[in-house]
C-alpha cells in the first residue's frame, strides 16, 4: 500500500503524493486534488493572527464530524448485528424451528449477508452513501419492530418455577438439568398448570442464577430438542476469575464472597415454543434485515467514517470511535442473555429497534452525502457548518 497521498503531500513530497493520487484517479481528478492539497496546506498553516493552526479534537470545527462519526459507529453496533449473528441459532430454534431447520437457516442467512454486501459495494459509488444508509437503517429498523412482535405474541405465556428448580440444586451448590419432555411435565404439574398452552413435549426453558453478586443466564433449552446438552450450572461459569474481569462485569459485588456464596437461581422460566410458521416468519425478518444491513451501513459506515473525520484528527478521532465500538460490542454481548432470559426476545429486538431509530435519524438529518467529493471539500463543508 502507498502513503496517504495528503501525508505524502504534508511531509514535502509533492512528486509522491501525485503518484499516489494517480493509482487510483484520473490524471484530471489527481490535479484537483493536488491542487486543493496545496490550497488546504497553505490556508491551515497559519490563521489571521499567522500562528500556526493546530488540529485539537475540541476545535469546533472539528467537534461536529467527530461526535457525528461516533455516533454512526455507535448506533451501527448497537443495532444488535453482532449478537444476531452470534445467537442466529438459538434465536431461530425459539423462535419455533427444529434443530436442523434452525442451523440450515443460519447458513441463509450468512449468504444472504455475503450476497448483499457485495450489491452494496456496486451501488455504494453509484447511489451514495447517504441513500444506502436511509435505505438500510429503515429496512432494518422495521425488520427489528417486526420481529419484536413475533416473539412478544408468543412470549406472553411463560410460567415461573425458580423455585422447583432451586430445590434441585446439589450440595456442590451446581446444578445438571437435563430438560425433556419429562422434565417438563414435572416442572409444570409442581407447579399446578392444567392448560394447555404449554405443551410438555414443545416447551422451553432459560435460566438465571447467580453466584453472590454475579449473575448469568442460560440459553434457552427446548424439551423436543433431543441433541440438546444438559443445562449446567457452575460457579466457574459466573463467577470471574480475576478482580479486574470482576470489576467490569459488576463493579459492586465482592469477588472474594462470591467465590463461596450458594447457588441462587433468579429466575426459571418455562414457556410454549411458538409453532413452525412463526419461525419462518422469524427467519425471513432476520433475512430481510441482514439483507439491509449489509447494503447500507454494513457497506458504507467504515467509508464514511474515514471520509467525515478530517485528515489531523483522523487517527485520534477514528481510535476513540473505535473504542466506543467495542464498548457497545462488549456491552451487548455480555447483557443478551440475561435480558433475552428475564424479559425475552422481544424487548431485546424492540432496544435494536430504539437505536435503528436513532441511526435512522442521525443520518437523515446530519449526514452530509460524501460521494464524489474530496476530502478537503468535506473538511469545507464541516468548517462552513461550524461558522469557521
Amino acid at each position: 500500500m502507498a502513503e496517504s497521498p495528503r501525508w505524502l503531500f504534508a511531509q514535502g513530497k509533492p512528486e509522491q503524493a501525485y503518484a499516489a493520487l494517480l493509482r487510483s484517479r484520473t490524471q484530471e481528478r489527481a490535479d484537483l486534488e493536488l491542487a486543493e492539497m496545496r490550497q488546504t496546506l497553505l490556508a491551515k498553516a497559519t490563521n489571521t493572527s499567522g500562528k500556526p493552526t493546530g488540529g485539537s479534537l475540541l476545535q469546533r470545527r472539528y467537534v461536529f464530524p467527530f461526535l457525528l462519526a461516533c455516533t454512526i459507529l455507535f448506533c451501527n453496533t448497537a443495532t444488535g448485528v453482532n449478537s444476531l449473528i452470534g445467537y442466529n441459532t438459538s434465536i431461530l430454534l425459539q423462535s419455533g424451528l427444529s434443530d436442523v431447520y434452525a442451523h440450515w437457516g443460519y447458513v441463509v442467512f450468512t449468504f444472504i449477508n455475503f450476497a448483499t454486501t457485495i450489491g452494496g459495494m456496486a451501488l455504494v459509488d453509484r447511489k451514495g452513501r447517504r441513500f444506502l444508509f436511509i435505505l438500510g437503517t429503515v429496512g432494518l429498523t422495521v425488520c427489528l419492530i417486526c420481529i419484536g412482535l413475533l416473539f412478544l405474541k408468543t412470549e406472553r405465556l411463560s410460567l415461573e418455577c425458580n423455585r422447583i428448580v432451586q430445590s434441585m440444586v446439589g450440595g456442590d451448590q451446581t446444578l445438571t438439568l437435563t430438560f425433556d419432555a419429562g422434565e417438563a411435565d414435572k416442572l409444570l404439574t409442581a407447579l399446578g398448570y392444567l392448560g394447555s398452552e404449554i405443551k410438555r413435549n414443545h416447551a422451553s426453558l432459560a435460566v438465571i442464577y447467580s453466584y453472590g453478586g454475579f449473575t448469568a443466564a442460560t440459553s434457552f433449552v427446548r424439551s423436543d430438542d433431543r441433541g440438546a446438552t444438559p443445562i449446567q450450572i457452575t460457579r466457574e461459569a459466573c463467577v470471574p476469575t480475576n478482580k479486574v474481569e470482576a470489576f467490569f462485569k459488576n463493579p459492586f459485588a465482592n469477588l472474594d464472597a462470591a467465590r463461596t456464596a450458594p447457588l441462587k437461581i433468579d429466575r426459571a422460566l418455562i414457556g410454549q415454543i411458538p409453532d413452525a410458521r412463526n419461525g419462518w416468519l422469524v427467519a425471513a425478518g432476520l433475512y430481510l434485515f441482514i439483507a439491509f444491513y449489509a447494503l447500507g451501513p454494513g457497506v458504507c459506515v467504515w467509508l464514511a467514517l474515514s471520509e467525515l473525520m478530517p485528515t489531523r484528527i483522523r487517527s485520534n478521532g477514528m481510535s476513540i470511535a473505535l473504542v466506543i465500538n467495542q464498548l457497545v460490542a462488549t456491552t451487548l454481548a455480555g447483557i443478551f442473555l440475561p435480558v433475552v432470559s428475564k424479559c425475552g426476545y422481544s424487548t431485546m429486538f424492540f432496544i435494536f429497534s430504539g437505536f435503528g431509530a436513532l441511526y435512522l435519524m442521525t443520518v437523515t438529518f446530519f449526514l452530509p452525502e460524501t460521494k464524489g467529493k474530496t476530502l478537503e471539500e468535506i473538511a469545507h463543508y464541516f468548517e462552513t457548518a461550524s461558522g469557521q
